[in-house]
């Protein structure tokens, strides 16, 4: 039996996030344990930008409980996150935990690769802002082997599963957890799935999460466009991210410390 962990993002008791995570490990294909987390009921404090967490074998000093949590994602064979949409956003919670990214990612090969989905939901369709990406991208941070994501809309609790479309949506959703992976949809970043795109020049485009750039040419029939890929960005593999959470911060903290004295002078200026 697979240990599933539910991440929830909403207080809502059997909110629209609830129903849809309990809906997804019912429709896994085999039986499974589920845990469930309801991230607002946990103490997680703001990172302090103190960096102590980088030195080797040194945790986080914030009394909370990120690691609780973390010992949660350890143990589960595979996990769903599910937030709604507040603000055009996902839940606060949700960034209070990736925001103690730093802290965890030196640990991220204890959890590098388990299989996660994620659920979004949104009240109006066309308001779901960048939710889904910004989970997506707290999940990739993580480690975590995004196998699908999905924004479903309904703002009564338990209104997302009337439409039979969802229903069917939320179904292979779940199977997707310890099955094939969801095909990508029309539009999504090939790297990270983020349906958000910058546009730095009117023919260039660049994904503002995982830095997937694509070059914009006209159709050969001249009634649409193409979008020409280039090599798939790289911030999400495990080597980059292992680069830049345990070799580079730990580097900018030992540089500090050499210009300290330097940087101190223009810091001065701004006491009081």
């Amino acid at each position: 039996m697979k240990k599933v962990l539910g991440l929830i993002a909403s207080q809502r008791r059997l909110g629209n996030g609830e129903v849809l995570i309990k809906e997804a490990a019912a429709s896994i294909g085999e039986e499974v344990k589920l845990e469930l987390l309801k991230l607002p009921e946990f103490n997680l404090q703001p990172c302090k930008a103190c960096y102590a967490c980088l030195v080797p074998d040194q945790r986080c000093p914030l009394k909370d409980d990120l690691y609780s949590i973390f010992e949660r994602l350890k143990e589960a064979d595979g996990i769903i996150v599910s937030s709604p949409c507040y603000a055009l956003g996902p839940a606060g919670i949700t960034k209070m935990l990736g925001d103690r990214i730093i802290a965890l990612a030196q640990h991220l090969d204890e959890i590098w690769g388990k299989p996660c989905v994620i659920i979004g939901t949104a009240g109006i369709k066309g308001w779901e802002g960048y939710t889904l990406s910004a989970l997506i991208a707290n999940a990739r941070f993580l480690g975590l082997n995004v196998k699908d994501a999905h924004m479903f809309i309904g703002a009564l609790p338990g209104e997302t599963l009337l439409r039979p479309e969802a229903q069917e949506r939320i179904q292979s959703l779940g199977a997707s957890l310890f099955g094939e992976p969801h095909s990508l949809e029309a539009g999504q970043c090939p790297t990270c799935w983020s349906d958000l795109w910058k546009f730095p020049q009117p023919d260039h485009a660049v994904c503002p999460f995982c830095g997937q750039e694509a070059t914009i040419l006209p159709s050969a029939d001249g009634k649409g466009l193409r979008w020409l890929f280039e090599a798939q960005a790289s911030r999400f593999n495990q080597d980059h991210l292992k680069e830049h959470f345990q070799v580079w911060l730990r580097d900018q903290v030992r540089e500090f410390g050499k210009r300290r004295k330097e940087l101190a002078v223009v810091r001065n200026r701004y006491k009081g």
